[in-house]
């Protein structure tokens, strides 16, 4: 069964926020502030990196589509 990339965005990004909010949790837990920002760069590094897969994956759909 092949899965839609789609189904692949959402679970990576999904996962990330996961992490992210795991490290949170820990860093409140155990007071390492710093863990809330290693999660957030973590974070917005995953979350830009998929949107900038899924814009290629549209902008390659759109000239295929226009030709």
């Amino acid at each position: 069964m092949k899965i839609p990339f789609s189904t692949w965005y959402t679970i990576i990004t999904v996962a990330a926020g996961l992490a992210f909010a795991a490290m949170a949790m820990t860093a409140y837990a155990t007071g390492n502030n710093s863990l809330i920002f290693i999660g957030m760069g973590f974070f917005m590094a995953i979350c830009m990196t998929m949107t900038s897969v899924y814009a290629q994956r549209q902008q390659k759909a759109r000239k295929a589509a226009s030709k």
